[in-house]
């Protein structure tokens, strides 16, 4: 059974209506006893796509739909 996409449209409405525990558990749907399933998200303002967290780290959910930590996009070289 391939992997379903959380439905974003869904998501944010349910954001837009102030239903954020609702769009978070959308989000988390059949996976929500891994390790590191997000227990908060925020908006981020210029792509308007939600940001999952994991405590103080970024989560997000790879090819397989698995959620696993986020791949710093700083270059810290």
């Amino acid at each position: 059974m391939p992997e379903q996409k959380m439905d974003q449209t869904l998501f944010a409405n349910l954001c837009k209506a102030g239903k954020f525990k609702e769009a978070l558990n959308l989000a988390i749907q059949g996976h929500e006893n891994e390790k590191f399933t997000p227990s908060r998200f925020a908006m981020d303002k210029k792509t308007g796509l939600p940001i999952f967290y994991r405590g103080n780290k970024r989560v997000e959910p790879d090819e397989t739909g698995m959620w696993r930590l986020a791949k710093s996009s700083k270059d810290w070289g």
